[in-house]
């Protein structure tokens, strides 16, 4: 955010704020066109559920006032789909049942690098849409999302790359609320500071937008560009964990329990899916999303994951493991599947930084609002650059301008 005093006054300002100013100028010009990407391309992927929810029909079923098939039941209907079209059936992945409205999803490994979703009516079993390959709203946000992370460059390069230009853009941020702060608190500098004139001209409305838009969102914006920096340097998620809770992160030892492969082929169960459905709503009537993971080895236990709100929330999310020999519930070996509410205060910050870098942390509404604030860190490079070039040869091309308008000029005799 550039400062509108005039030039005369740059004398009397402290060592500091002239450092902040510089600070934020250049290191603003030199990571723009990154930090407008990756902001543009946030404030774009942040409403994939939706453009999924309404472009993609078979996602939505209608209402029905009964319960739903059990688990067993909608993996039976989609085995026996699959078998009709002489594909394989036999290794299923998961099943995914959601709230009242939503299709049920059962996710089956075909062989040769192949899947394929079946969508269901939860309430009927008939079988909505069969989905081996990505929609287009899938290729879209893939090479959205690859803007955002890695500026469309391989990973090991964009990452770093990106991850460098944020931890700059959160400087220019700082600085430019120091450059932004106003000097005199008169009523004239306070309608500068948080007022946008818009009978100005566009060079005066340009620094306006600039100014106060930045000032507006800056905690919005600050807020994700600090937590989508923790997906980028584990330093950097390592320094934040210990910040929130004053503990040093520890890698797990062991990431998901196992299950006892002695046990193998001697103990026989029939329809583990509805023991973990039943164990999965009688905890939490009140899910949004139930997602039942299937065991990929003989090793390997069952996984189930609840979901609340609108069912995309993960900083909350309840998980279970299970025995796939003896369904005997499995504790957890790594600390991020504790249960939510047995956290301290600080790791239930940190198990939000997903959800807050994403806006989705209160649903509908700061989505919304992380919306806004995406666009309006996109903008805040554009602009900037504009007054930066209008400040540096703007008023020398004007007065080329007048220069050559004054030599045109008829003389009279």
């Amino acid at each position: 955010m550039l400062s509108t005093e005039p030039r005369s006054s740059a004398k009397k300002k402290s060592t500091f704020r002239r450092v902040s100013e510089w600070l934020h100028l250049w290191l603003g010009l030199f990571s723009g066109i990154i930090v407008f990407v990756v902001c543009l391309t946030g404030g774009i992927w942040a409403t994939r559920y939706e453009v999924w929810y309404f472009t993609e029909p078979y996602q939505r079923v209608e209402v029905q006032h009964k319960e739903y098939l059990k688990p067993s039941e909608l993996v039976a209907l989609s085995r026996k789909y699959l078998k009709a079209k002489h594909e394989n059936a036999d290794t299923l992945e998961s099943v995914v049942i959601g709230k009242p409205g939503k299709s049920a999803i059962c996710t089956f490994d075909l062989g040769g690098g192949r899947d394929a979703a079946i969508y269901l009516n939860p309430y009927t079993g008939y079988v909505v849409y069969d989905k081996r390959e990505r929609s287009a709203a899938d290729d879209f946000f893939i090479f959205v999302r690859a803007g955002h992370r890695f500026f469309w460059l391989p990973q090991k390069i964009g990452s770093p790359v990106v991850g460098s230009a944020c931890i700059i853009f959160i400087i220019t941020l700082i600085t430019g609320i120091i450059w932004w702060f106003p000097v005199k608190w008169n009523r004239k500098a306070r309608e500068k500071a948080f007022k946008v004139k818009w009978s100005a001209n566009w060079k005066r409305l340009n620094i306006d937008l600039h100014n106060v838009f930045g000032f507006y969102a800056m905690l919005f914006v600050l807020a994700m560009t600090v937590t989508g920096v923790v997906f980028t340097f584990e330093w950097f998620e390592k320094g934040i964990y210990t910040s929130l809770t004053w503990k040093k992160m520890e890698e797990p030892k062991q990431p998901q329990p196992f299950s006892d492969t002695t046990l193998v082929g001697s103990i026989q169960h029939v329809n583990d899916e509805d023991f973990i459905w039943n164990h999965a709503i009688a905890r939490h009537p009140d899910f949004a999303k139930v997602t039942i993971l299937f065991p990929a080895n003989t090793k390997a236990a069952y996984q189930s994951f609840v979901q609340f709100g609108d069912g995309t929330l993960n900083y909350n999310r309840a998980i279970y493991y299970f025995d796939r020999y003896t369904l005997k519930p499995l504790a957890p070996t790594n600390p991020s599947a504790l249960p939510y509410a047995e956290a301290s205060l600080g790791e239930k910050v940190f198990r939000m930084n997903f959800d807050i870098h994403t806006g989705q942390i209160l649903g509908l509404p700061t989505k919304i609002l992380a919306e806004f604030a995406c666009l309006i860190g996109a903008s805040l490079p554009v602009t900037g650059f504009i007054i930066w070039y209008n400040r540096k040869w703007g008023k020398k091309k004007t007065r080329r301008k007048k220069r050559a308008k004054g030599d045109a000029a008829p003389q009279l005799v």
